[in-house]
């Protein structure tokens, strides 16, 4: 996958399986952040009913991924040869903007490049905790790279306009096993000639060797073809002994399965959720009759409850990263096995509670009242947001480049509630952000606030801020369930 978060660059790799009307296949425009969301929505709907009845191909868990990673620039030092001033892509692109992880303690430098057709492509780092494998690159072009390595908004224009172009994401095999899916966030231009990303591949639930060979055929980067063809292996055995296990084989009930928690693993890098499902209604017990039902019940906003937020033993959420999943034929036992990210954690808590909740996708953006207050330098200002909860807005402050936005959310899903927070002009133009949506970070100190950063304001503008009810989210308290960890 290419280098941005699922509401852009991942969602444009569903683009090319999402079958559009007729009117709309040649349609050339810019889309702004609203246009994007709507999108999302229409894509989702259409790829929600994929997702359990055949195995979880990359389209599926991109689309599985529905919150973006909370990572940025780290201060690093000399690393690679080709890059000066770096130490670990990795750890450059995923570490700091509170993140706390040490990505470099772990990674294995690779360094290895290979020349083809005027570009230079480099495996910088790499790392594994077992059930994510993070790839560290490097692309180098003698002319302006920027001409053909496209980020961001550029992506999404270049989709609107040519449906056959597909941004670059890294493919791997792991001891010959394709792996189902992954993404990245962050890349960036080091200059006109260099460009630095990095990957995290899915490797679901498995108990891998200490050691794993990895392969990496490219044969197109951005439309420029060539051969770059990787081998190398990458070793586990640091990141093993900070890893911790554990297997409740909890079963819970839920509206439409059984579910039972296989796993819950913590690693210096991630947490992980492991789930395997029994369908109990009868509507999806019949594997040749599901895929029909899934798509019956996605159109009348009946989608599963299988999305959860997960708080730690504080009542602090453990932010979700991704998801893949495949289905589980011919078992007695399981229907489905779900692989959930989330951030990694400071201390192991005692217990995790799990709060079920799933997105209306039949609900349409203007069913969603928003809420906006003016902004006249009084705080704080309160945002309510529904049966979700509420923001207050402690401050606005206003750099030359950035215009930085404080807040308390405090509610059933706090790290969701921050990100939802828009800024008009007096013409009803969003303010843009530049931490980009799922990128808000969180107070170090008090895990209720967040800051975003938007855009710089003009001082000859009226601006007002404002959130919106989050009803499109169904969350389910009373479906509520807490896994215990330290007695296991």
């Amino acid at each position: 996958m290419s280098s941005k978060k699922f509401e852009d660059n991942d969602l444009l790799e569903l683009f090319n399986y999402v079958e559009l009307d007729d009117k709309e296949e040649n349609l050339e425009f810019e889309m702004d952040d609203l246009r994007k969301k709507a999108l999302k929505k229409r894509i989702m709907k259409q790829v929600k009913n994929e997702s359990r009845h055949k195995k979880f191909s990359y389209k599926t868990a991109a689309a599985a991924i529905v919150i973006g990673l909370v990572f940025i620039t780290a201060n690093v030092s000399i690393f690679a040869q080709n890059i000066p001033g770096l130490k670990s892509i990795i750890q450059y692109i995923y570490g700091s903007k509170n993140d706390n992880t040490k990505y470099e303690r772990y990674s294995q430098a690779i360094n290895e490049s290979i020349t083809d057709n005027g570009v230079t492509f480099t495996i910088n780092d790499a790392l594994c905790d077992g059930s994510s494998l993070m790839i560290g690159y490097t692309i180098k072009s003698q002319g302006d790279i920027r001409k053909f390595v496209l980020t961001g908004d550029k992506i999404i224009e270049k989709q609107a306009k040519d449906s056959s172009f597909v941004p670059f994401f890294i493919k791997a095999k792991i001891n010959g096993q394709e792996t189902a899916g992954g993404s990245s966030y962050g890349g960036r231009y080091k200059d006109e000639h260099t460009y630095v990303n990095s990957e995290i591949l899915d490797l679901g639930d498995k108990d891998l060797p200490d050691k794993i060979k990895v392969d990496i055929n490219i044969n197109d980067i951005y439309g420029i073809k060539g051969r770059w063809d990787f081998s190398f292996i990458v070793s586990k055995k640091r990141m093993s002994k900070d890893i911790v296990d554990y297997k409740p084989n909890d079963r819970i009930k839920m509206p439409d399965a059984y579910l039972n928690i296989e796993r819950v693993r913590f690693t210096p890098i991630a947490t992980y959720m492991t789930i395997s499902g029994k369908y109990i209604k009868e509507e999806y017990k019949n594997p040749d009759k599901r895929k029909e039902a899934f798509n019956e019940d996605v159109i009348m906003g009946n989608t599963l409850y299988d999305s959860y937020f997960v708080l730690d033993d504080s009542g602090n959420e453990i932010e979700l990263r991704g998801s893949s999943g495949h289905a589980v034929e011919k078992s007695n036992t399981m229907d489905f096995e779900d692989v959930y990210r989330f951030e990694n954690v400071k201390h192991i808590p005692q217990y995790i509670t799990v709060i079920p909740y799933k997105m209306n996708y039949s609900k349409t953006e203007t069913e969603t009242k928003a809420v906006y207050v003016n902004i006249n330098g009084k705080y704080p200002m309160e945002l309510r947001q529904g049966n979700m909860g509420k923001i207050t807005v402690d401050s606005i402050e206003y750099k030359k480049d950035r215009t930085i936005v404080t807040c308390t959310a405090e509610g059933k899903a706090p790290f969701l509630q921050a990100n939802e927070i828009y800024i008009m002009d007096d013409k009803n133009n969003q303010v843009g952000r530049k931490d980009m949506n799922y990128k808000v970070k969180r107070d170090t100190v008090d895990p209720r606030k967040y800051i975003l950063e938007f855009d710089p304001m003009s001082k000859n503008k009226k601006y007002k801020i404002g959130t919106n009810d989050l009803s499109s989210y169904d969350v389910r308290n009373d479906l509520k369930f807490k896994i215990q960890l330290h007695n296991k």
